[in-house]
């Protein structure tokens, strides 16, 4: 991390084994995803890895993360995956919808939209029947 005024760098956030291929900030928290197959959450004042992710058997290539306890995971496993960043639980695994590489996803309360290489967009509507009255 870096100090826009001075240039001077803050803190660094070591832990992932391979390259990265997200990540997502809301002030506080950093979540990032890597070819590691992991993703990780970071206390952005500390530096310090609070939770690691373990789920995707593949590289972790997209996340949203918009603070809250709620994160989204796309990754070339063909899955997309929601995570409770405090337990480090995965809540609910979306498999068997994308037949290639996920690029991007995002989601609101009700819904996830996600892009993959087998050239879809994918829509998931929660809206009936779905408790989501903890998704921040």
């Amino acid at each position: 991390m870096w100090d826009l005024n001075t240039g001077e760098l803050i803190r660094t956030f070591a832990g992932h084994t391979r390259g990265l291929a997200c990540v997502q900030f809301d002030g506080k928290i950093i979540v990032s995803g890597s070819s590691d197959q992991l993703i990780k959450v970071w206390d952005a004042e500390s530096g310090h890895c609070t939770q690691t992710l373990r789920g995707h058997k593949d590289l972790v290539r997209t996340l949203h993360f918009n603070g809250g306890r709620r994160a989204v995971s796309g990754s070339y496993d063909q899955t997309i995956k929601v995570w409770d960043i405090v337990s480090g639980e995965c809540t609910l695994d979306l498999k068997d919808v994308h037949t290639s590489w996920v690029f991007d996803v995002q989601f609101s309360t009700s819904r996830i939209v996600s892009t993959s290489q087998d050239q879809k967009i994918v829509i998931w509507d929660f809206s009936k029947g779905l408790d989501v009255s903890d998704i921040d």
